[in-house]
């Protein structure tokens, strides 16, 4: 006979990639605090963190200049 489970579990977020960081202890028990707190994930909530920063940076200021057509100047 199988066992039936109860809940399906969590939904699926999407791809995923793992990032680790260092910060000091008094940080990460912030982190854990809060997150329970609103009854979240640290991981969950760092990525939202992550996102809410990003989301005001504009990324093409990063990218270089476009490649002069060198071949066609001649």
């Amino acid at each position: 006979m199988a066992l039936k489970r109860s809940s399906p579990g969590r939904p699926h977020k999407g791809d995923r990639h793992v990032l680790t960081a260092r910060v000091p202890v008094s940080v990460a028990e912030k982190v854990f605090l809060v997150a329970e707190h609103e009854g979240t994930s640290a991981s969950q909530f760092l990525a939202d963190l992550i996102q809410e920063k990003l989301s005001t940076i504009d990324i093409s200021l990063f990218e270089g200049p476009e490649e002069l057509p060198i071949s066609k100047a001649s």
